[in-house]
């Protein structure tokens, strides 16, 4: 055997057991894109660097192409997503710069998603419920997965008192949040997620004792939730219906619906609280990355919320975007419609429209 052969055979070489086997080749890019990764946080080295949240981004890349991987059985989609998130600049900004809690919440996300396709024999049901709920504690910038899992129980993914559970944890905190909201003791300026006060005004009014403007987003968010809820529960949530809890594991259809019923979800509740920082986007890119290996063709969800979310962080370092937030603004905002858009596809409602007209 020459050289050329011996180096053929070795790229190609298979190690691992059938479940978790992988080339030498595969092994070799993954080692590379851990290197750029690793370099990558590197300059964005500060004198208080949080290495904490570097290590919870690294596991939180790791588990993410572990998802992948159980959805779609893909292992090239799993090393994607896991080259992605390590080269992000928006995902390296939040553990390396702001040293925020945003990347230790999307790992509890990522975390209750890899527990919900699994057998609730062995209390995994339970498992995505606690660390949801935990999730929901956390901060009140997720609220919008609570109206998400009203759907996962109207299909029969969760029982009546998993979604209880979750109810409560979300109430104890949007109350948290209405409490200390209440007082006009913040302005919206200081805040630079690109959501709906782009347009309504962010100038908090001077001489009151509560932000007008705030206060009807505290309203307006649960409101216009339920009704979300109400319309894509119209028929099915295109999820598989399973009240017997027999069986969880994903199809890959189920897998695309629910990344895309999180993301609707949860983008239009930060799109409408008020007092969302520029981490509120940090959960919901690493959620378009997911989605977009589940579903190739939806490659400009990810793409335009990763421009969005680039917005909000350069605002905040340099206390000016690249051009004018409202423009921000306004792709989010068709990005949440497109996503409604799908949303309704999949619960038939778009179907029924047209029978009807």
């Amino acid at each position: 055997m020459n050289v050329d052969e011996l180096l053929r055979n070795l790229l190609f070489r298979k190690f691992g057991k059938r479940e978790i086997s992988f080339d030498f080749l595969e092994g070799l890019l993954a080692v590379c894109i851990t290197g750029t990764g690793h370099l990558i946080r590197l300059s964005f080295e500060t004198a208080l660097l949080n290495w904490s949240c570097l290590i919870v981004e690294w596991y939180l890349a790791f588990a993410s192409a572990v998802l992948v991987w159980r959805y779609t059985g893909s292992r090239k989609k799993a090393l994607g997503t896991y080259a992605v998130l390590l080269i992000l600049p928006t995902i390296v900004a939040e553990g390396a710069i702001l040293g925020g809690n945003a990347c230790v919440g999307a790992l509890f996300f990522v975390c209750a998603l890899l527990f919900l396709g699994q057998s609730p024999d062995k209390g995994n049901a339970w498992l995505f419920t606690v660390t949801m709920a935990v999730l929901l504690l956390w901060s009140v910038r997720y609220i919008g997965i609570v109206f998400a899992c009203m759907l996962l129980w109207k299909n029969g993914r969760l029982r009546a008192e998993q979604l209880l559970l979750l109810l409560a944890a979300g109430g104890v905190r949007f109350v948290y949040a209405y409490r200390v909201w209440l007082p006009a003791k913040y302005t919206l300026v200081t805040f630079h997620w690109p959501n709906i006060y782009e347009f309504v005004g962010k100038e908090a009014v001077q001489g009151q004792l509560i932000d007008p403007i705030a206060m009807v987003g505290l309203f307006l968010t649960p409101g216009l939730m339920l009704l979300s809820v109400w319309l894509f529960g119209q028929n099915t949530a295109g999820l598989s219906k399973n009240a017997a809890f027999e069986r969880w594991e994903m199809t890959a259809k189920d897998s695309a619906v629910l990344l895309r019923l999180f993301l609707f979800f949860g983008l239009a509740a930060g799109y409408l609280l008020p007092y969302m920082d520029q981490s509120c986007g940090y959960l919901y890119c690493v959620l378009a990355v997911l989605y977009f290996m589940v579903e190739p063709g939806e490659f400009l969800v990810p793409l335009l919320l990763q421009i969005v979310a680039y917005a909000g962080y350069q605002e905040c370092f340099n206390k000016v975007s690249m051009m004018s937030m409202t423009i921000f603004s306004m792709i989010q905002l068709l990005v949440i419609g497109w996503l409604g858009i799908r949303l309704l596809d999949d619960t038939g409602v778009l179907k029924r429209c047209r029978k009807t007209s």
